[in-house]
């Protein structure tokens, strides 16, 4: 094909302005472009670190002991495990719930408020109390132990805090939250464990969603990057048209173009929160009471977990724009040729 069709067919496909070639090409082609196996085993490590649920996590770490075992868990096993962790997650509800059912506040106190946290936290604080936070709820209700639910020990300075976390866009769950409560009671159970359980509400819910997005994406990807690499490799060979080659590699960037600023927006999303958890770390470090005490190391805790967030979205943008700039020099390339 003469160079003059190659052009025409950059056109069809929509490329935009030709530009130098970026670092990402001139560092190498991205390991999906050059070994798809091992693409597909960094894919399951990073599954492996930022699935939120514990058993998935534990079936990508398995998997990573050989090729074979990785290629039958992106095949299989991924969705496998996921439905292995609803399943769990819905036996732990129901156990939760018919507790919940069976022992009233007004007779099992401490019961009563293990499963109330159970239900409205995290998938690991619902399996805590399956596993043993409802037979020791249920001892010291047996025992007659006296359930404290803490509104004596509430200073005006709890209540200036609360007044204070709602501005500072913790996250959504701590706004939800906090709009109920009411009483003295209330913020002491929201200070001395809802605060920081909802702050783990929305850290699970924020790696559930990206990590879906980007496990929906793997199979076009792959399919389409090793499409355009074998089809670049017989236009080189002169077995294919260049311009077969150029409409591939477009296809994967009209596909996927938009994932480095997906990530990047991610990127600032979770900046923004850990700054705003600091925020929390140091307000509640203003006024030393019996519940904001805690909180002070708490939320620290908490922003060093969005920190982590923003390195990841960081490095998943870094991973996309490689693929997606190399893909756009290799039509540039062929535009040379």
């Amino acid at each position: 094909m003469k160079r003059r069709n190659v052009f025409r067919a950059v056109a069809a496909a929509g490329v935009g302005a030709l530009v130098a070639p970026s670092p990402a090409f001139a560092a190498g082609p991205p390991a999906l472009v050059t070994n798809p196996a091992q693409a597909d085993r960094e894919f399951v490590l990073w599954l492996s670190v930022h699935d939120p649920r514990r058993s998935v996590r534990e079936a990508a770490t398995a998997a990573l002991a050989t090729a074979a075992q990785v290629t039958t868990f992106l095949a299989s096993g991924y969705q496998a495990a996921l439905d292995q962790a609803a399943q769990i997650r819905a036996g732990h509800l129901d156990f939760a719930n018919s507790k919940a059912a069976a022992h009233p506040a007004s007779t099992f106190p401490w019961v009563a408020a293990a499963a109330r946290r159970a239900l409205e936290g995290t998938d690991a604080e619902l399996a805590e109390f399956a596993g043993t936070g409802y037979a020791a709820a249920l001892r010291d209700d047996q025992a007659g132990i006296a359930y404290d639910d803490g509104a004596a020990l509430v200073t005006p300075a709890d209540w200036d805090f609360l007044s204070t976390l709602v501005a500072l866009d913790a996250g959504t769950s701590i706004y939800q939250r906090a709009r109920f409560v009411d009483t003295d009671a209330d913020l002491a159970e929201f200070l001395r464990h809802g605060l920081l359980s909802a702050a783990a509400v929305d850290l699970d819910l924020l790696r559930a969603q990206y990590v879906a997005d980007e496990w929906a994406k793997w199979p076009e990807l792959r399919f389409r990057t090793v499409q355009a690499v074998e089809i670049d490799q017989a236009a080189r060979a002169g077995t294919a048209s260049p311009a077969t080659a150029v409409r591939a590699w477009q296809d994967l960037i009209n596909r996927f173009n938009r994932q480095p600023s997906y990530w990047s927006q991610g990127e600032r999303l979770t900046r923004t929160r850990s700054e705003a958890w600091g925020r929390v770390s140091q307000r509640a470090g203003a006024s030393s009471t019996f519940y904001l005490d805690p909180i002070v190391g708490g939320a620290a805790a908490v922003r060093g977990r969005w920190l982590t967030e923003t390195s990841n979205a960081a490095e998943r943008s870094a991973w996309w724009t490689t693929l997606i700039r190399y893909a756009e020099d290799t039509v540039l390339d062929w535009m040379h040729s």
